[in-house]
């Protein structure tokens, strides 16, 4: 998951809501946005957050756990998943009823727990996946009138099938603002500390991003990677010169020099005859 997961915990025990808020409060996955000691403050924090879990607890004074399940299914306000807490194992199959997410039973070690909080990750994770299919099988069809599945098909019988021949520049974050830049205009690329150096006939921009975002993005055989912490574009190689110790420097059309170590130079090689770059 890329968000953090919001919940709140219905319990009318003072100790009891506590005890599991410090229990949640370990996992950087979830946000306890609020505790509520009966079914109507419930109501009242699902309204206000409408958070995407709560953890109710069946037996309390007023409205139980299974009341205010039922009252939320008649409600027209997005639902959190349910898991129900309870000492009581006798209301499992009513909870189920209801369609609780899980049933957690008091007292619950802290791998049932897990258990519990890893399946609503995983939950939400494949939710998002398909919400996000769906707002992109969208875009595409108001923007082009193609499906993704017929965006895909085009790509298929593109001629040559390579990703490269649509692919002309790359965005990046510089600093607090977005900028795209056309890949022929970087020359090479190099790690340093926690950023990246992107090296364009304009200039340096700094990156935060990792040399390995960058070769998922980047065709590796225009952007091969030369050492641990710098890929050139094979566009800009104008010779590799040998050294003693054998390995190699790149001498960029950018009049750049990068050491290309003795694990990257037989694959740089290789796409420098192909390409047929002067040696």
């Amino acid at each position: 998951m890329s968000r953090q997961l919001t919940a709140i915990i219905v319990d009318d025990e003072r100790l009891a809501r506590e005890g599991l808020m410090l229990r949640l409060n370990d996992d950087p996955r979830f946000d306890v946005v609020a505790q509520c000691p009966s079914a109507q403050h419930a109501l009242n924090a699902i309204e206000q957050f409408q958070p995407d879990i709560a953890f109710v607890d069946i037996e309390m004074s007023g409205l139980s756990g299974l009341e205010l399940a039922e009252l939320l299914s008649q409600n027209t306000t997005p639902v959190p998943k349910i898991v129900f807490v309870t000492a009581f194992r006798e209301f499992a199959l009513n909870a189920f009823e209801f369609q609780a997410f899980d049933y957690l039973l008091k007292p619950f070690s802290d791998d049932r727990l897990a258990s519990c909080l890893s399946k609503l990750t995983d939950s939400f994770f494949d939710s998002d996946v398909v919400l996000q299919h769906h707002k992109l099988d969208e875009l595409l069809s108001r923007k082009t009138g193609n499906s993704i599945d017929g965006f895909i098909r085009n790509l298929e019988v593109t001629s040559g099938g390579s990703m490269s021949e649509l692919q002309r520049s790359v965005s990046m974050k510089s600093g607090s603002e977005w900028i795209r830049v056309r890949l022929d205009d970087i020359s090479w690329i190099e790690a340093a500390g926690d950023y990246m150096c992107v090296h364009t006939l304009d200039g340096t921009h700094i990156i935060r991003k990792t040399l390995k975002q960058f070769e998922q993005e980047l065709d590796p055989n225009l952007f091969p990677r030369v050492n641990r912490s710098a890929m050139i574009n094979m566009s800009k190689l104008k010779r590799l010169t040998p050294n003693s110790n054998g390995e190699y420097e790149a001498q960029l059309t950018s009049g750049d020099s990068v050491k290309v170590s003795r694990k990257y130079k037989f694959k740089l090689e290789e796409l420098r005859t192909k390409g047929g770059s002067e040696a």
